[in-house]
């Protein structure tokens, strides 16, 4: 269905999702519809758009720090990496499998890093950088398929990073670049959501859309994540709500960035 125009972007943290990185501020040439339009494959930009790694992604490829053997059941092992003074830190879900409650954390000062900080001890971390003047938040969670992900909102775009061999690293799109979710800025979604459709937690891309300020209609498109999460694909679309209201549930979570029970997030010190 054809709309003259998405949610506004007074709304708090609503956006277009944006598969894949950014660079310049230029409208995405292939970029996914968080949910509206047929998702496609590419970009993302400065505001959210283009096709050089976004804004949430740091630069797209920051490296890792620590981490040199692979999460298992007993966790990660203990480093002698430390969590940076003055960083903000907050509790995550189980991010290493070992069953237990990690933590993410998120740096002070001109060095922004995103981190984790394991239940076994374990420190590992990735770099990035913003455009946008707000702090950053970042949230975690354990997914149906396995993977475990970190969601780095930047407010002008949300970041996609997974735990693999204990190790922060970028989700890498088709495209080769960073998969990023464009929050508000070309229109193609407006919040981030993980779901239950039948295999445990879909992350999902959101799309109110409306063309009056009371009635909306609600898409969202499954992420589809490799094994370890290393990389991702938009899958289906589908409409979940026609017609809605501002207060409907649905109108209200596609405005959002959470994933399932963890939408407590950890905010950037300033």
């Amino acid at each position: 269905m054809t709309r003259t125009r998405t949610i506004s972007t007074a709304l708090a943290l609503v956006a277009t999702l944006s598969l894949a990185a950014c660079g310049g501020g230029e409208d995405p040439t292939t970029s996914p519809t968080g949910t509206g339009a047929a998702p496609t494959e590419g970009t993302g930009g400065d505001e959210g758009t283009s096709s050089s790694p976004t804004e949430g992604s740091g630069t797209g490829s920051g490296e890792a720090t620590t981490g040199q053997s692979s999460a298992t059941s007993d966790g990660c092992p203990a480093t002698d990496d430390q969590v940076p003074d003055g960083a903000a830190t907050g509790q995550s879900a189980d991010l290493d499998g070992d069953g237990q409650p990690d933590e993410l954390w998120l740096s002070a000062g001109t060095d922004r890093e995103v981190g984790v900080r394991t239940a076994s001890g374990a420190v590992f971390s990735v770099g990035f950088s913003a455009g946008a003047p707000q702090a950053a938040t970042a949230l975690g969670q354990r997914l149906g398929d396995g993977s475990a992900i970190v969601l780095l909102n930047t407010g002008r775009s949300v970041s996609l990073y997974a735990v693999v061999g204990c190790a922060l690293v970028p989700t890498m799109n088709p495209a080769g670049d960073q998969y990023t979710f464009d929050l508000g800025f070309t229109g193609y979604g407006t919040g981030v959501g993980c779901v239950d459709l039948g295999d445990g937690l879909q992350l999902v891309g959101l799309l109110a859309e409306t063309e009056s300020a009371d009635s909306f209609d609600v898409t969202r498109t499954a992420i589809t994540l490799s094994d370890d999460g290393t990389s991702a694909a938009n899958g289906d679309t589908e409409t979940v709500a026609s017609d809605a209201g501002a207060d409907d549930p649905a109108v209200v979570s596609a405005q959002e960035v959470s994933c399932g029970d963890a939408t407590a997030q950890v905010t950037e010190p300033q």
